[in-house]
């Protein structure tokens, strides 16, 4: 599907250098680990989604955070090769933290990242205007929540740490982050974050139904089809941005986070495909 053209979409989250490493069996308490290959690469939750809504044919500005380093110079280089907008990217004196992804052969995958990355702040000077705004981020400076008031859609990934209040239509989180809670539970603690202006939650479960939830009434919809991939990071990330494609093309949002699953799908198959 062909996103919008000429439509703005800002992305606040982070911008990663993950080192992943492709382990030869899962990991288990007290092992000796073999791994088999060891690769460098963009990601985080900010990136991801931002490529997506760019493959589709958005015009991009992510609003973010790059060291001064040499990584940092390397990575804004490539995202203004790619044809992000990169005005927005603050860039911090000091060295880039990687993010270590540790992948086991069933597609699975354990992140380490360091408390101070994680705890990075992001900057902006006035508020700004966009068609619409995502947010993968648990704490916003006035202006940046100045901005969301003012926005016509926001989609926000449901935050795991510790989060200040943002307004948003729609929170996106992962069944598999919320293991236990329940979905008016998980609903409560949406609404409180994303004030009286959210109306639905979508919930993923990797190959398992999506749901979709208005308060009152859960919908679960099944995908078309799974696929057994070795590498899933960033397909949460691409889901979101997947759906809010489909939510500014004027579907509503329960077609919307099935076309979002569908096309999840086809992404993993076609990079898999690629990487071999």
């Amino acid at each position: 599907m062909s996103g919008i053209k000429h439509t703005r979409i800002v992305v606040i989250g982070h911008i990663n250098h993950d080192r992943i490493w492709r382990l030869n069996e899962p990991l288990r308490a007290g092992g000796r680990i073999a791994w088999s290959s060891r690769e460098t690469r963009l990601g985080g939750g900010g990136y991801f989604t931002a490529r997506r809504l760019l493959d589709l044919g958005h015009d991009v500005a992510l609003l973010s955070n790059l060291m001064s380093d040499g990584h940092g110079e390397s990575a804004l280089a490539d995202l203004n090769a790619a044809g992000f907008d990169t005005r927005l990217i603050t860039r911090r004196d000091g060295e880039t933290d990687f993010a270590d992804i540790l992948l086991d052969p069933t597609g699975e995958r354990t992140i380490l990242s360091s408390e101070r990355r994680l705890s990075r702040t992001f900057l902006l000077d006035s508020p700004i205007e966009s068609d619409a705004f995502y947010v993968n981020a648990p704490k916003l400076p006035q202006t940046i929540l100045t901005s969301l008031e003012r926005a016509p859609l926001v989609v926000s990934q449901f935050p795991l740490r510790e989060a200040e209040p943002r307004p948003a239509d729609i929170m996106v989180g992962s069944k598999a982050d919320l293991l236990g809670v329940s979905m008016g539970d998980i609903w409560t603690r949406a609404r409180s974050l994303a004030t009286d202006r959210l109306s639905h939650l979508v919930m993923t479960d990797g190959p398992a139904a999506i749901s979709v939830f208005d308060g009152t009434t859960e919908q679960t919809l099944k995908l078309a089809r799974t696929v057994t991939v070795r590498d899933t990071i960033g397909a949460g990330d691409t889901f979101s941005g997947s759906l809010l494609n489909a939510l500014l093309a004027g579907m509503d949002v329960v077609p919307a986070s099935q076309r979002a699953g569908d096309e999840t799908t086809d992404w993993l198959q076609q990079r898999e495909g690629s990487s071999r």
